[in-house]
């Protein structure tokens, strides 16, 4: 079978990758227009890029050492959000995917911090978080619990040179050609005068949609739950002596908020807002009084939240920003990417494109990865509604325009005990309690009240006081001998 992906960058050369490793009994052919740039100044992942860095699921020929270098990566442990609160200079860390945190309300040492402490020290009771917090670089324990920041140029680069045995046409696609009885995709008319046919399609050519708009593709929009639709990214280098850090900073503005990606050189950012609120020139002089610096922007970027209605139709597959784009906060792009290329290339992936593409698997894939993408917009909604009411922007969400069911739900939860694991879905890629606990405390939902109420309907206010200062004497131990995250990765360039 015949593999014909549209669109390089990370996405695409993902796929690429992926297939031609696992699946060799097939051929792979990228077509990548070097005429098309790529979106971003500076990203970060989360865990199951690492997974794949690190070659964990399988050989896919990656070395981690030469990632960071070729892709100007740092080490991530966790975001820092900073004004998702009714107070504007509380703050809160939220731990990446897969890292060890609080798994249900049994935690006492998370009830304790949260119930008899500053909101701000949650983070400390995980080996990261603490991490964080002093500034530690845990890499050179040579452990699988971190993510990354890096140049989101590169990165698409860097999977290219490992796909080996993957054919490249660089050339921009000019007519996807259909079958008139099928509706499937047939070949591709190219800008260079070729033809190229194949069996299967794999979109990754982000918001142009180039093949699933041939195919009928038809997009589901989150804009009535995710408002903002505008990007302001720029770089900014860093100050003499400026600490890097293991984590993002994901910053709430007066109409949205900003991004900081600490990559080896520079600091990657951006400003997201809601053009309903405020114009591109206002946000960029309100992002400058904030920072105290003047940026120059790369570009305008503008941008529907949502995915795609069908991700699957006939033989096209969309991935990437091509099949879902829920805004950059809690980097879920190229998470969610890897968690569709997963399902698709290990669950999928038949000897031909009848065995692959029949109606029963490709309506199955649909719906669970739908549903995916649905509950990490309901994870995103729940860092907005926060209770900010300062501007007129937050008092649009804080109306409840933009609330889901399931959020609701979790915020009236809170209100009368702590929520468990099993009310969160436990599928492959989604954020479960150990992520949501974060968030709910973090934006005031989860109360000390509450929390002490927990731990007094089961006598355990004591062993959690025992249990917390265990924690915290257990990481001080673990990370006192880690090298400063900053003199680390300067001194290892």
């Amino acid at each position: 079978m015949k593999i014909v992906i549209v669109g390089g960058g990370t996405a695409g050369w993902l796929a690429a990758l992926m297939i031609s490793k696992i699946r060799r009994e097939h051929t792979v052919t990228v077509i990548e227009s070097s005429k098309i740039g790529i979106i971003g100044a500076g990203e970060g992942s989360t865990g199951t890029l690492t997974n794949i860095v690190q070659n964990e699921m399988h050989d896919l020929g990656c070395n981690e050492q030469d990632f960071i270098k070729e892709c100007d990566a740092t080490i991530k442990l966790g975001i820092k959000h900073i004004g998702w609160n009714e107070d504007p200079n509380k703050f809160y860390y939220g731990p990446i995917d897969g890292s060890p945190t609080s798994y249900d309300s049994s935690d006492i040492a998370f009830l304790h911090a949260l119930g008899y402490r500053d909101e701000n020290l949650l983070h400390i009771i995980t080996e990261l978080g603490y991490k964080i917090h002093h500034n530690k670089n845990s890499f050179v324990e040579e452990r699988g619990d971190h993510a990354y920041h890096f140049d989101a140029h590169k990165v698409g680069q860097y999977f290219k040179k490992v796909c080996d045995t993957v054919t490249h046409i660089d050339s921009e696609v000019d007519e996807v050609m259909l079958d008139s009885m099928t509706g499937y995709i047939t070949a591709l008319r190219l800008s260079n005068g070729n033809v190229e046919s194949g069996d299967m399609f794999i979109d990754a050519s982000g918001f142009n949609q180039v093949l699933m708009k041939a195919v009928g593709g038809h997009w589901l929009s989150y804009k009535n739950n995710l408002p903002v639709n505008s990007a302001l990214p720029f770089l900014l280098p860093y100050d003499e002596d400026e600490k890097i850090e293991p984590v993002t900073n994901a910053w709430a503005q007066r109409n949205g908020w900003c991004w900081q990606i600490p990559t080896l050189n520079r600091r990657g950012c951006g400003y997201v807002f809601c053009d309903d609120f405020t114009t591109p020139e206002q946000a960029q002089d309100e992002l400058e009084q904030t920072i105290g610096k003047k940026v120059d922007p790369i570009r305008l970027l503008k941008f529907e939240s949502g995915r795609q209605q069908e991700l699957w139709i006939k033989n096209c597959l969309s991935i990437g920003l091509c099949a879902a784009f829920a805004e950059p906060l809690e980097a879920t792009s190229i998470h969610t990417t890897i968690v569709q290329l997963k399902n698709f290339v290990y669950g999928c992936i038949g000897r031909d494109v009848e065995q692959t593409c029949n109606p029963a698997q490709i309506s199955q894939y649909n719906n669970t990865l739908g549903h995916l993408y649905d509950t990490l917009k309901d994870f995103l909604v729940a860092h907005y509604t926060c209770g900010r009411k300062d501007t007129p922007f937050w008092q649009y969400i804080d109306s409840g325009e933009t609330m889901t069911p399931f959020v609701k739900d979790m915020h009236n939860m809170c209100k009368y005990r702590v929520p468990n694991q099993s009310m969160f879905n436990r599928q492959e890629g989604s954020a479960g309690w150990p992520l949501w606990s974060y968030v709910l405390a973090g934006t005031g939902k989860l109360s000390d009240y509450v929390c002490r109420k927990e731990l007094d309907y089961n006598n355990d206010a004591f062993i959690a006081d025992a249990s917390y200062k265990q924690h915290i004497e257990q990481h001080d131990k673990k990370s006192k001998h880690l090298p400063d995250n900053t003199e680390y990765i300067r001194n290892s360039q």
